[in-house]
């Protein structure tokens, strides 16, 4: 009876094993999903950390946010005052995978800019960017 019941969970557990490795393209994504890349990464996302070579940088005043649609767009919307007078600039652009959807490639007003995703949640999109002898690491926060 033993010997019945461990045939019969076997091919379970192997499953769900090579369906658990396969969703998870980032080091620290999620191991298991029931939405795709595409769908987690559509999401309005509000920048709560940024990191150049590990050392936290001062965002306060500021607010960034990236507004990710599932037709391959983005509108891109800071916020913030300088000299105490509101300022809020939005710019569209688009967006897609590269890499077999290792990294996120933005253009917004012609600028090329390649992140790799470090994690790809529901509500939690980590980016990182290598620029000459800065490593900037970007934490992101869904609705």
């Amino acid at each position: 009876m033993k010997n019945k019941k461990l045939l019969f969970l076997i091919p379970i557990i192997l499953g769900t094993m090579l369906f658990s490795t396969s969703c998870q393209k980032g080091s620290d994504d999620p191991v298991v999903s029931l939405k795709s890349r595409k769908d987690r990464v559509t999401n309005t996302w509000t920048l709560t950390k940024y990191e150049v070579n590990g050392a936290g940088q001062d965002i306060s005043g500021t607010t960034y946010t990236y507004a990710i649609y599932n037709n391959y767009t983005i509108t891109q919307t800071i916020e913030g005052s300088i000299f105490g007078f509101a300022t809020r600039t939005v710019t569209n652009g688009t967006w897609s995978f590269v890499n077999d959807d290792e990294d996120l490639k933005v253009i917004i007003n012609n600028d090329v800019t390649v992140y790799n995703i470090q994690r790809l949640a529901t509500k939690e999109l980590w980016l990182r960017r290598v620029r000459d002898t800065q490593t900037e690491q970007y934490y992101f926060e869904g609705l």
